[in-house]
């Protein structure tokens, strides 16, 4: 008399799969191995390492990494992400501290250097889309203005 087949169920078939009995679901491998990669790509940015070496490192896109980082960030409650923020603000300060002597003093690329640095932080703090939206109210101003409307 044959032993009646039963349909494993998920909890089987992982169980199986973690003491080595059965080979890994298809996709299981993949997915941990990209969480992996995702989970490093936070803890070298958070190292301080630039998007550019996390993606050589990781044999991704630039692009790739960052949306890694975007989804990350989105993820982690407000008050980590605002820690993350000052950090990575008080980095950008103490670059500026380096180099804004020299750029003062006439040195090209220690201003360039400063520039990046002030760009970067205008990235962070959003300070770029203020100005723009101020800019688009200024326009529609404008627009009455001309147009007789206001």
């Amino acid at each position: 008399m044959s032993t009646p087949q039963h349909d494993p169920t998920t909890a089987d078939l992982a169980a199986e799969y973690l003491l080595g009995d059965r080979p890994a679901p298809k996709g299981v491998p993949a997915r941990v191995a990209r969480a992996t990669r995702k989970a490093k790509a936070l803890q070298m940015r958070r190292a301080g390492i630039s998007v550019e070496a996390i993606a050589a490192h990781l044999k991704v896109h630039p692009r790739t990494v960052y949306t890694w980082l975007r989804d990350a960030l989105a993820a982690i409650p407000r008050e980590e992400a605002n820690e993350l923020r000052l950090l990575e603000l008080d980095r950008l300060d103490a670059i500026v501290r380096g180099l804004f002597p020299d750029a003062v003093a006439g040195d090209v690329r220690a201003a360039e250097g400063c520039l990046k640095v002030m760009e970067r932080r205008a990235r962070l703090l959003n300070l770029d889309a203020a100005h723009t939206a101020g800019l688009e109210q200024v326009g529609s101003l404008l627009d009455r203005l001309v147009n007789g409307e206001g």
